[in-house]
């Protein structure tokens, strides 16, 4: 480290290749470095980080997760830059003819060879993004392609999450105030209707509508609501996929409840949920459009897919996180539950509406309903 910092390079043992410096710069590279970012890495994962919930709790949570793999990401470009220099010093067809050949006996042709491999990766990764960011849904139909047959196997398995009410999201101010640190994302709606509901609370005049492909079409209040879900409620953890995460414990009551009231006609196969949001009127981020999105029946007769109308024990949700009745899809990434619930409705196809990829963001970006966590 001395010879190191004294800018002269520290002459290696003898029958060593490297001195004791690069050996533990390596080992540190390769044992610790490498799988400390494949385990974080991982844990970006909505699918892992839930299905190991315990673990993610007990390395301090995604945010921890999320800031050690980015000083990894400082470590790996400080290591790079240094390797590429010392690789300059020694000599640059010296250097690379080893990592061609193992040697340096021929290290124009090993600098050579090393060179076009280097050019080549860098082509590719310039046109891929190219092609990438000009056809995005050339990129969707090859990704639906080749993964939509094994994510669709994982439908078979149970959600699993280990939350309880110490997990809640800014609980340490109090249950009662955890709302307050539940994040939301996009604006309220600001229709006339939508305003109304809000000056009246919402409790006496807010009516779901349950309808479409079924046997029993209905309406429900908010107090229909609460007496239909007895008390249920479950606390899980919200993957935003803007990159934030909350955890909250919603009560509400399970999809497949309703569906089992109004009793879907043979054929049956999505549940459609329409939002009092317009995102053109209400974002001016996004063009116009009615919030939207949908669930294969598999999907919305999850147990953990729910309507919910109460975060955190508060009594209501709040204005920001989808008052007064929300879609949780707690199987899925957040933009995929719906808020501001204006109606349900099962259909037997769900390729004819709009543009027929199943919801808003769907049809206009190239995300897709079935990402599973």
């Amino acid at each position: 480290m001395l010879a190191y910092l004294a800018f002269t390079i520290p002459q290696a043992p003898d029958g060593m290749v490297f001195n004791a410096i690069q050996q533990l710069s390596y080992g540190f590279v390769i044992l610790i470095l490498a799988p400390l970012v494949i385990v974080t890495g991982a844990f970006q994962s909505p699918a892992i980080a839930n299905h190991f919930s315990r673990i993610t709790r007990a390395m301090g949570g995604r945010q921890v997760i999320r800031t050690i793999h980015f000083l990894c990401l400082v470590a790996y470009v400080a290591f790079v830059a240094v390797h590429v220099l010392m690789v300059v010093i020694h000599g640059y067809m010296h250097e690379t003819a080893k990592m061609v050949f193992g040697h340096s006996n021929f290290p124009i042709a090993g600098g050579i060879i090393f060179t076009i491999g280097l050019v080549f990766v860098l082509v590719l990764h310039v046109v891929a993004t190219r092609w990438t960011l000009a056809d995005g849904r050339a990129v969707e139909r090859l990704h639906n392609l080749i993964v939509r047959p094994w994510s669709n196997l994982l439908y078979r398995l149970p959600a699993r999450m280990h939350y309880d009410r110490s997990n809640v999201t800014g609980q340490d101010v109090g249950l009662e105030n955890a709302t307050h640190n539940f994040r939301g994302s996009g604006r309220p709606p600001e229709t006339a209707e939508y305003l109304a509901l809000m000056a009246n609370c919402y409790e006496d005049d807010y009516v779901l509508e349950i309808g479409g492909y079924v046997e029993r079409p209905m309406t429900l209040t908010i107090q229909d609501l609460r007496e239909l879900a007895s008390g249920h409620s479950q606390t899980t953890l919200h993957h935003c996929v803007q990159g934030f995460t909350s955890i909250g414990r919603w009560r509400g009551i399970p999809v497949a409840d309703l569906l089992d009231l109004v009793r879907p006609l043979p054929g049956a196969t999505d549940v459609v949920y329409t939002s009092f949001q317009d995102m053109g009127r209400d974002d001016p981020l996004y063009e116009g459009g009615t919030y939207y999105d949908s669930n294969p029946m598999i999907e919305a007769r999850m147990p953990q897919t729910l309507i919910a109308f109460e975060l955190n024990d508060e009594g209501e949700i709040a204005a920001k996180n989808g008052a007064p009745v929300r879609l949780r899809v707690e199987t899925s990434t957040g933009f995929r539950s719906l808020k501001w619930l204006e109606r349900i409705e099962v259909v037997n196809r769900y390729d004819i509406i709009l543009e027929g990829r199943g919801g808003y963001y769907e049809d206009s970006d190239f995300y897709d309903r079935n990402q599973l966590i």
